[in-house]
């Protein structure tokens, strides 16, 4: 007897298809993508996760040309004195106007873009000053802020029971609370001056713009706080922290390194968003009077001196409320780039 043909043994004769790979008739197994690759000169590769949040990010153009304008706005803040044309608090007395006396309009003239003040002060060097103060106060708000209420977050969702109910109950008391009457309370007991804290042998001055962040800061927070508190009532659940727990991670171990990557995303743009409120909020404060005071400059502060002179010296109030105006928004629309670059689940490009 003849033993029948087995369809899996190779031949002996290979066939070469048109892309110069060799074919195997009833090859049991096919070559790794990685190998085909090398084969075909491909090289493949490998991205993080990271690079395609970057990849979605810079496709959203809106998002991108705002990120441009916040950092020009802050290369300003940071060389405040090397740009401004004069100092904050300079008087220009060359060139009254009949007019208006000393509050000049918009002019090329000795460099008064933005005009100057009733007391001859060129604005444009006010306004400067002011960006610093006010983005100063917000970045130091969202970072505070942003600290407390993950910590807060992260803790009660965690843990829950009795840590959960306490510090969640704590957070309910705090939204209830009316925020602008706690901050007008707060800026008058605080002071409209910088204070000085002793501690022990050392004596801190206190400037008063960040007293307004801590105050600002301390009430920011609690929406993070249930934002957070969600996101580990969920994630504590999955197996991965399950195996973290078997292999005998400590708790903080497995808060930092397993549960608190997988929340960055909704974090960073909560924190975008406290920028752009605590921006507002403090001009609003400084806009009744109880916000940050001279000799300190901010863009609240330079509205409020400009409010009762109406549409005479129109450009006191016109220039700083656009500066606050732009700066929100663009805050507001890179905090939407970051939400659809950091959405896994995203594949459409809004912008």
């Amino acid at each position: 007897m003849t033993e029948p043909p087995r369809h899996d043994m190779v031949q002996s004769t290979p066939q070469t298809g048109g892309g110069g790979a060799v074919l195997l008739e009833g090859a049991a197994t096919a070559k790794p993508d990685s190998e085909l690759a090398y084969e075909s000169g491909v090289e493949l590769k490998e991205r993080s996760q990271w690079s395609y949040v970057r990849m979605r990010f810079f496709r959203h153009r809106l998002a991108v040309a705002s990120l441009v304008i916040l950092i020009l706005f802050a290369l300003v803040a940071i060389f405040a004195k090397q740009l401004a044309p004069y100092s904050f608090d300079e008087i220009d007395l060359s060139h009254p106007d009949p007019n208006t006396g000393l509050a000049l309009s918009p002019r090329l003239e000795n460099k008064h873009l933005f005009g100057t003040d009733q007391l001859g002060r060129d604005y444009l060097s006010r306004v400067i000053y002011g960006i610093r103060t006010s983005l100063w106060v917000a970045i130091f708000v969202a970072l505070l802020a942003t600290a407390i209420g993950t910590a807060v977050g992260a803790l009660s969702g965690y843990y829950g029971g009795k840590v959960d109910n306490l510090l969640m109950r704590f957070t309910d008391l705090i939204l209830t609370l009316p925020g602008i009457a706690v901050l007008l309370v707060a800026a008058v007991y605080f002071g409209s001056n910088d204070s000085e804290v002793s501690l022990g042998p050392v004596t801190v001055t206190v400037p008063q713009p960040m007293k307004i962040g801590l105050i600002l800061a301390l009430l920011f927070w609690v929406g993070l706080a249930r934002i957070v508190r969600g996101l580990f009532l969920s994630l504590r659940e999955k197996e991965f922290v399950e195996a973290a727990k078997a292999a005998g991670a400590s708790d903080m171990r497995i808060i930092m390194r397993h549960i608190l990557p997988n929340c960055v995303g909704p974090i960073v743009v909560f924190t975008t968003l406290i920028v752009a409120a605590a921006i507002l909020t403090e001009a609003a404060l400084s806009f009744i009077g109880y916000g940050i005071q001279p000799p300190n400059a901010a863009l609240g502060k330079l509205i409020v001196d400009g409010q009762s002179e109406g549409f005479t010296l129109w450009w006191l109030v016109t220039f700083p409320g656009l500066v606050i105006l732009i700066i929100a928004l663009c805050i507001n629309f890179v905090g939407d780039g970051l939400r659809d670059a950091l959405d896994p689940t995203q594949r459409r490009t809004r912008a």
